[in-house]
């Protein structure tokens, strides 16, 4: 009895070598591979700036015992500036998770073209969200969209689009459900609350004890 071995990513990618492989689907594996880059680097972004994170919060707590409110407020408007960045990123982070899988749902199974376009919607608005944050992960963006709209005949980026245009409606779903995500992920991974006490209350605590 003969079985037959369902094409795997991997077969998909070798054939990039070959002339078996249609553009639109090199350049769909192309495009999945810049996303999983990109994704590699904003997890080092957000596991370096949660690590920051706890380090200045740890130096409120100091300024504070020593008295140095000034100082406390320094640190924490660094750590509301970590915060903001951090959120965009998760945002970012499971938004193209969700978009790289449906990708790869088309390169394994095929389908029609119109699947990969809330792809490209989720890209685009990625790209603004990215490129005063981590250039590298928008270099990365960058080239997944050119790749995609080539594959499309979307035509070329417009890296002036505002947020939220142009998208359609799939792709305003997983942004939205990426960005509950993020601040659920938040929650966790800088669960204690940015306040800042007066140097009168610590004293009073200090003298309670």
């Amino acid at each position: 009895m003969s079985w037959n071995r369902q094409e795997t990513i991997g077969d998909k990618i070798r054939k990039l070598f070959t002339n078996e492989t249609e553009s639109l689907e090199k350049r769909a594996i192309l495009a999945q591979y810049r996303i999983k880059t990109a994704l590699g680097r904003i997890a080092n972004y957000v596991e370096k700036l949660s690590e920051r994170d706890k380090v200045l919060f740890e130096n409120i707590i100091e300024a504070l015992l020593k008295k140095d409110e000034m100082r406390a407020k320094m640190f924490a408007k660094e750590i509301a500036e970590i915060r903001k960045i951090s959120k965009q990123l998760l945002t970012v982070q499971y938004a193209l998770e969700n978009a790289l899988l449906k990708l790869e749902t088309f390169l394994i199974y095929g389908g029609a073209i119109s699947e990969v376009k809330p792809v490209l919607g989720v890209l685009r608005e990625a790209i603004g969200i990215v490129k005063n944050v981590a250039p590298d992960v928008w270099i990365d963006l960058q080239v997944a969209t050119r790749e995609l709209e080539s594959a499309i005949g979307a035509g070329t980026v417009d890296l002036s689009l505002d947020v939220g245009v142009g998208l359609d409606n799939e792709a305003k779903k997983i942004l939205e459900e990426a960005r509950i995500i993020a601040e659920q992920k938040m929650r966790e991974k800088f669960a204690e609350p940015l306040k800042i006490p007066s140097v009168e209350n610590e004293q009073a605590k200090v003298q309670a004890t």
